[in-house]
């Protein structure tokens, strides 16, 4: 098992000094005092954390964000990372060796998959312990987690949130002469702004937009694919056939018609781009990769259904975890309350990742470590809130990829929309029963 370990000092031992001719009295007082220091000095304790490889927390801001700041607040706290993946690292094969970490950085996703393990536990009384504050949270973040989770308590604590927005190369726009996208833009209006910039110039196929997963779509209208009482798919009903229509009109745009999602998608923006505007998540660290080749792109507000303005995706939160496994429960609340304090998290919107905390001091100061976005329009990041989230069930991933999949159904192997959904349907019904619910 591969492990990542920092290794902590424990403090100062305690010395007596004697000054002048003092008195046995006063030696005595003196040797007493730093007896009880010794006392009070907690015990060494070493933490494991529980992180993947990619897409959470880089080594870099481990460190930065637990290690460091754990280490100022609570030196007799040692880290331990235990890097998580789907084999020997799995939870059901962590647990079955009892070897789940103390805390598991994951997504919001991951909650029902614990639950069904049964290394869930209320983390209330744990958290009160360790004089965590929160009322200082986002409520939607904190609601968002007794959802997903389908519990009436906390079993993860939220540290941060994926955003999302409308990322757009101006150079495509200027060479065409096309006005930029606007904050506030319906997913028809960017459809229809895509229709614009979407040409060969010198043989080059320039595409005007990438909606990505239509999944994100469809939270925004608060659209489950699978019941969370019956178990069954949700794909083949009227308001995901508005969302597959949607995305269709963008893709049958003549020369649009690639479906490029997830990585190809940030890909054909930040590197080859030859992407005129991709509807994404936090692609930021992408992009301070070519910070120096490609500073001529901006951001507007995610697009939004003309029947709800304003309106995001359904909060994606990341979320720290203590399963009831761990050995280290008051430890643990401290490294979380380390992770939520005022100094990380504000240290985390500078460098770009969204706060979980409700002081519109978070949004304010985010991004300003970060030089490649000096003149963005970072605050429209902002300018929708996320949509009330929905019980994802164990099977989220399964359903997240294979609803995805549907557009190339209907754009590359032309079948209509309601063939598709109802294959959708088919699969997903198929294995929900092979699973077992």
């Amino acid at each position: 098992m591969k492990k990542w370990t920092s290794v902590i000092a424990t403090g100062l031992v305690a010395t007596t000094v004697l000054a002048g001719c003092g008195g046995a009295d006063g030696s005595k007082g003196q040797s007493q005092s730093a007896a009880n220091e010794e006392e009070k000095k907690p015990d060494p304790v070493t933490v494991t954390i529980g992180v993947r490889a990619t897409g959470y927390l880089t080594e870099d801001e481990i460190q930065r964000y637990i290690v460091q700041p754990v280490a100022k607040r609570y030196p007799h706290i040692t880290i331990n990372r235990i890097v998580l993946d789907d084999k020997a690292n799995s939870f059901e094969n962590l647990l079955a060796s009892n070897s789940l970490p103390d805390i598991i950085f994951h997504t919001s996703l991951l909650l029902p998959d614990l639950k069904r393990l049964k290394a869930d536990q209320d983390l209330t009384e744990t958290l009160k312990a360790a004089k965590l504050d929160l009322n200082k949270f986002n409520p939607t973040a904190l609601e968002a987690v007794k959802i997903t989770s389908e519990n009436s308590y906390l079993m993860g604590v939220p540290y941060t949130m994926h955003f999302n927005a409308l990322y757009y190369n101006k150079d495509i726009f200027d060479k065409f002469g096309a006005s930029y996208p606007k904050d506030g833009m319906t997913w028809q209006e960017v459809t229809e702004l895509a229709k614009k910039v979407t040409r060969i110039e010198d043989g080059v196929q320039y595409r005007g937009f990438e909606p990505d997963s239509i999944y994100r779509a469809g939270s925004q209208l608060g659209l489950p694919l699978v019941d969370p009482k019956t178990f069954k798919s949700l794909g083949n009903t009227d308001p995901w056939k508005k969302v597959v229509e949607m995305a269709k009109a963008a893709y049958e745009i003549e020369g649009n018609s690639t479906i490029q999602t997830f990585s190809s998608g940030v890909n054909a923006f930040v590197k080859d781009r030859k992407l005129a505007m991709l509807a994404g998540l936090n692609w930021l660290p992408n992009l301070a990769e070519v910070k120096d080749q490609f500073p001529n792109w901006d951001l507007a507000s995610y697009p939004t259904w003309k029947e709800q303005p304003g309106v995001g995706t359904q909060i994606d939160l990341h979320v720290m975890v203590v399963p009831n496994t761990s050995k280290n429960k008051e430890a643990a609340a401290q490294v979380i309350d380390t992770v939520v304090s005022d100094e990380v998290q504000l240290d985390m919107a500078r460098n770009g990742r969204v706060s979980v905390l409700k002081d519109k001091k978070y949004q304010d100061e985010f991004g300003k470590n970060l030089d490649f976005l000096k003149g963005k329009n970072v605050q429209a990041i902002f300018k929708s809130a996320p949509t009330k989230p929905f019980p994802s069930t164990v099977h989220a991933n399964k359903a997240f990829n294979e609803i995805t999949k549907v557009m190339t159904q209907v754009v590359k192997n032309k079948v209509d929309v309601n063939t598709a959904l109802r294959s959708y349907d088919e699969l997903m019904d198929k294995y929900i029963a092979e699973q077992g619910k």
